[in-house]
């Protein structure tokens, strides 16, 4: 049984590095009835790229702040020195933050948060799922790259625990991966979180949130 433990968790680490993807997204958050927090948009990309769109849906109860009329979306220390955001109410209700740069700039790193905005749930507020959708990338080029919607659950457990923790036990590592993995192959595992098991914040749970989870445990 050990044996078979320690084979499945190289197998896995192994091809952790096969399925990078870039991706934009919000981790899983909790917030209370009339709490305002500060949210990150991560960007994680294996391409260098210099803009971005990407539209914020939002669950009945959650709004993100206004200041001066404006959406306090704001760009972190990813940016290049003339990037700018703007956002702006859509039809369908989404709220759609462009970032561009006139020159170009490219932004700094490949992992991290690229925007953060200021959300607060109203008094009547239990749960729900913000949504990213119509997201795309653009290269210094001028090439075009539409990205995978992402899904973030607010208040979705209660558990108060982490994202990737499956067990339970306070701590990301090896056993979570595996965990996964096993609930993946259909054999559900003793006191398995599954709403922990979506790493990647897709909506589903399945063999790229095995390979999320291996890479953050690797640094990669």
């Amino acid at each position: 049984m050990k044996h078979r433990y320690f084979m499945t968790a190289l197998a896995v680490l192994g091809i952790a590095t096969m399925y990078a993807e870039d991706r934009l997204y919000v981790n899983n958050f909790e917030i209370k009835p009339n709490e305002t927090k500060t949210i990150e948009i991560v960007l994680d990309n294996t391409t260098e790229y210099c803009a971005l769109q990407t539209d914020i849906v939002l669950p009945e109860g959650l709004t993100i702040d206004k200041e001066d009329d404006e959406y306090i979306i704001d760009l972190t220390s990813r940016k290049g020195r003339d990037h700018v955001i703007s956002a702006n109410l859509l039809a369908s209700g989404a709220i759609r933050a462009f970032v561009t740069s006139q020159n170009s700039r490219l932004f700094s790193g490949n992992s991290g948060a690229i925007l953060t905005m200021e959300v607060t749930a109203s008094a009547s507020f239990v749960s729900g799922q913000l949504k990213l959708t119509n997201s795309v990338v653009v290269e210094e080029d001028g090439s075009r790259h539409p990205l995978d919607d992402s899904v973030a659950r607010i208040n979705w457990s209660g558990q108060g625990g982490l994202n990737g923790d499956v067990n339970g036990d306070g701590d990301i590592d090896i056993t979570d991966v595996v965990g996964i993995a096993n609930y993946v192959m259909g054999s559900i595992p003793n006191s398995f979180i599954v709403d922990n098991a979506d790493v990647n914040n897709s909506g589903s749970v399945d063999v790229t949130d095995v390979v999320k989870l291996a890479n953050i445990i690797l640094g990669v």
